[in-house]
């Protein structure tokens, strides 16, 4: 079993895994042709992911977390349930972006496998990525979105808020909130999702421990979180309404074309690339390179198709 993701979205493919009980590999490759991940199924249930969520991934997550020792090689002195409940939310958040893709190929490989850390049915995913993506709603409207910039209080405010209990997260944020970096950059440079990020950094403003600044205006931004959610077409539709509304938006043309290319419609992205050198004719090498290279995409689809 095998084809390309944008005939047939992944939640399709691992639903119909699913429903045939099938044991086996699923190679997944989205955008990045470099970046396969590898789904291990057993009886059609989800029971590993490589290498999102592989046991070298967790010890990883667990010394950004200071929970492990810089030069830590194994997680064995870690409670189990809170190894694999980090190894749970490294899957769901690489699942979270592979659900969305709509550009790439699956590749299914039957056979024995041995059970592994996880057990998820592809309904359970959906149902995972709804709630994940309502908790995202629901906090940007109690944030006022994710442009927001934390950065600490006064020393007196700090002083004078509710004594509260911090963890090793509520302390990595607190060293990383320089007052220039909006919540979804601080949530990509933690490499922790962007709902628990936002649901600290309110707690914290709450206590009165962090104060957040306005967003820097900029319209590209909210575009480029969708991107990097894989929510293309949501950032075409935040991106042609800036363009329409300033056409000489260069950065607008390019971060439209990159979104055209996350959602395999090449030759848009191409349009897009085209109108970028003529807002800004000093980027004509950039763009050229990006049109070149989606050119080379668009005949090696053609290609695989005769």
């Amino acid at each position: 079993m095998h084809g390309p993701l944008s005939e047939i979205g992944l939640i399709e493919v691992l639903q119909l895994l699913e429903r045939g009980e099938r044991s086996g590999r699923l190679r997944v490759v989205g955008p990045d042709q470099a970046a396969a991940r590898t789904l291990h199924l057993v009886r059609g249930r989800v029971v590993a992911l490589e290498p999102d969520a592989s046991d070298a991934a967790v010890v990883r997550a667990l010394i950004r977390r200071h929970e492990l020792p810089a030069d830590a090689t194994g997680a064995a002195e870690i409670a189990p349930d809170r190894r694999e409940a980090v190894r749970a939310g490294l899957a769901r958040s690489a699942l979270g972006v592979m659900l969305h893709w709509s550009r790439g190929r699956f590749d299914f490989e039957a056979g024995p496998t041995a059970d592994g850390p996880l057990s998820w049915s592809a309904d359970a995913l959906v149902l995972d990525l709804v709630a994940a993506e309502s908790r995202r709603a629901e906090l940007a409207d109690a944030l006022g979105g994710w442009g927001g910039r934390p950065a600490l209080a006064p020393a007196e405010q700090v002083r004078d808020g509710a004594r509260v209990h911090l963890d090793a997260l509520d302390w990595r944020i607190l060293d990383a909130a320089d007052g220039r970096r909006d919540l979804a950059a601080l949530a990509a440079h933690l490499a922790e999702p962007l709902e628990t990020v936002g649901e600290r950094v309110r707690e914290l403003v709450a206590a009165a421990i962090l104060q957040l600044h306005d967003p820097v205006d900029d319209p590209t931004r909210q575009a480029r979180v969708a991107i990097d959610s894989g929510r293309y077409d949501e950032a075409i539709e935040r991106l042609r309404a800036r363009v329409v509304q300033v056409p000489a938006d260069g950065e607008a043309w390019r971060t439209l074309g990159l979104a055209e290319v996350g959602a395999g419609r090449f030759d848009r992205a191409i349009a897009a690339w085209t109108a970028w050198c003529q807002a800004l004719p000093e980027a004509t090498a950039d763009a050229d390179a990006l049109i070149r290279a989606a050119r080379t995409m668009m005949e090696a689809l053609s290609a695989s198709r005769d």
